[in-house]
């Protein structure tokens, strides 16, 4: 294989002659760093673009005070789930 950086050819020589079980959970690390930290990271600018490209904004010319009295008057109360208790 190929390096492509003085990095990559470091990191090849420290996983020379280890185990093959121990290259593999090495080999689980760097996919884990790479997809969860260093792809997350960059995807996280742009998470709430991407969220809001699928939902929407919120729309309402009402105040919050107003929302808030809306949501609690269009509440109902129910007893099913006071047998579970």
């Amino acid at each position: 294989m190929q390096t492509k950086t003085i990095y990559e050819e470091t990191i090849l020589k420290e996983v020379q002659g280890l185990s093959q079980p121990v290259q593999k959970k090495l080999a689980k690390v760097v996919h884990f760093f790479k997809q969860e930290i260093i792809t997350s990271g960059l995807d996280e600018r742009y998470a709430t673009d991407d969220f809001l490209s699928i939902c929407g904004t919120w729309e309402d010319d009402r105040t919050i005070e107003e929302q808030i009295k809306d949501i609690y008057s269009s509440r109902k109360s129910t007893t099913r789930t006071e047998s579970m208790f």
